[in-house]
C-alpha cells in the first residue's frame, strides 16, 4: 500500500510509478480518466418499482394516455425504450480501471498495487478455461515508488519480503518469474496475433460487402473468400473461436492461448521453482504458436499484398454510389 497526503486536490492528473531497484520502470498508474472507473452508470438499467413505492394518481390529474386500440381512434403510446445492460465485459473493464486508477483527493490518499507486471494483452469476446493473463508478481527485493504531482516528483524505496515460513530461495524465484513473462509475452504474441487477423478480416469483408455486384467483381470476392479462409484456420488453431459463454469451453476443446494462459496458472500456483514438466509443456506449446504465426506470416507477406494488387488492377472505385432499395 502507498500512502500520499495532497494539500488541494490537483487540476492535473497525477501519477505513481513502480521500478526496479535499477530504475526500470515496471508499471505506471494514473488518476486521468476518473470518469472511466464506473460501470456505464448511464446505461444501468433501473430496477422496476414496487406496487408501494409508485405514486398514486391525483383526482386532479388527467388519465393516462393507454397503448391505441386500431379502428377506435384512440391515442397510441410508444413504450420507452429499455436502456441496454452493460455486458460482462464492460463491468470487468470497469472494475479493472477502478482498481488501477490513482485516487487524486485533497487529504490522505492510498494506492494498493498488487506487486504484479502489466497483464498479457486481451481482446474482445475473450473467454479462457482456467486461462491466467496477470501479469506475473515481482521476486523479493528492493524496488521504488515514483509519485509526480504538478510537475514535483518524489521517490521511496521499499521492500518486498519473502514469506520467512517459506524455503524458497531467490533463484527459485527468479526461475518462477522469468518463466512466467515468458509466458506472458508469448500470450500477448498470440493475442495481438488475433487482432490483427480480425482487423484484416474485417476490412476484406467491408471490401467485398462494398463491390459486391459490380463489373469484374467476382474474381476479388473469389480472392477475399480464399485469403479469410486462411487466416480463420488460423485464428482456431490458437483460439477456440466458438465460445460464447464461459461454459462453452465444455463442449468445444480449448485451444493454444487457453493452454499456454492455463500453464501459467500451475507455474504460479506455488511459492517454488518451475518443474520440468512446465518447461516441457511451455516449449511444445510456443513450437505450436510461432509455427501458426509462421504460417499467419506467410498469409500477411505473400496472400494479402497479392490480394491488394488484384484490387488495384481491377481498378474498384473509391466510392460506390448503389441505387436505392425499393421500399
Amino acid at each position: 500500500m502507498v500512502y500520499y497526503y495532497l494539500k488541494t486536490k490537483p487540476s492535473q492528473p497525477i501519477t505513481l510509478e513502480f521500478l526496479d531497484s535499477s530504475g526500470k520502470l515496471i508499471r505506471k498508474f494514473t488518476s486521468r480518466g476518473q470518469e472511466r472507473a464506473s460501470v456505464r452508470a448511464d446505461v444501468m438499467p433501473s430496477p422496476s418499482p414496487s406496487p408501494s413505492a409508485q405514486a398514486s394518481p391525483s383526482p386532479n390529474a388527467s388519465p393516462t394516455p393507454s397503448p391505441g386500440v386500431p379502428g377506435t381512434g384512440a391515442p397510441t403510446q410508444t413504450p420507452p425504450e429499455q436502456p441496454q445492460a452493460p455486458s460482462g465485459e464492460e463491468v470487468q473493464a470497469a472494475g479493472q480501471a477502478a482498481q488501477e486508477r490513482v485516487p487524486a483527493d485533497a487529504g490522505l490518499n492510498r494506492f494498493v498495487w498488487n506487486l504484479r507486471y502489466p497483464d498479457a494483452t486481451r481482446f474482445p469476446g475473450l473467454i479462457l478455461w482456467a486461462g491466467d493473463l496477470n501479469g506475473p508478481k515481482v521476486v523479493p527485493g528492493t524496488y521504488q515508488v515514483r509519485l509526480t504531482v504538478g510537475g514535483e516528483t518524489f521517490t521511496q524505496s521499499f521492500e518486498v519480503r519473502r514469506d520467512p515460513r517459506l524455503v524458497t530461495t531467490q533463484d527459485d524465484f527468479a526461475k518462477q518469474f522469468d518463466l512466467l513473462m515468458k509466458i506472458r509475452d508469448e500470450l500477448t504474441e498470440t493475442h495481438n496475433a488475433i487482432l490483427q487477423i480480425r482487423d484484416v478480416r474485417r476490412q476484406v469483408d467491408d471490401l467485398v460487402k462494398r463491390i459486391t455486384g459490380q463489373p469484374n467483381s467476382q474474381p476479388i470476392i473469389n480472392a477475399a473468400k480464399s485469403l479469410n479462409t486462411k487466416l480463420t484456420a488460423i485464428e482456431e488453431e490458437l483460439y477456440q473461436t466458438k465460445n460464447q459463454s464461459s461454459q462453452d469451453p465444455l463442449n468445444y476443446p480449448i485451444r493454444l492461448n487457453n493452454r499456454l494462459a492455463a500453464l501459467a496458472g500451475v507455474v504460479e500456483s506455488a511459492d517454488t521453482a518451475p518443474t520440468e514438466q512446465s518447461y516441457s509443456v511451455y516449449e511444445l506449446l510456443v513450437t505450436q504458436i510461432n509455427a501458426q504465426l509462421q504460417r499467419m506470416n506467410q498469409v500477411m507477406t505473400t496472400d494479402l499484398p497479392a490480394f491488394n494488387q488484384l484490387v488495384r488492377d481491377t481498378s474498384v472505385p473509391a466510392v460506390i454510389v448503389k441505387p436505392p432499395s425499393n421500399q
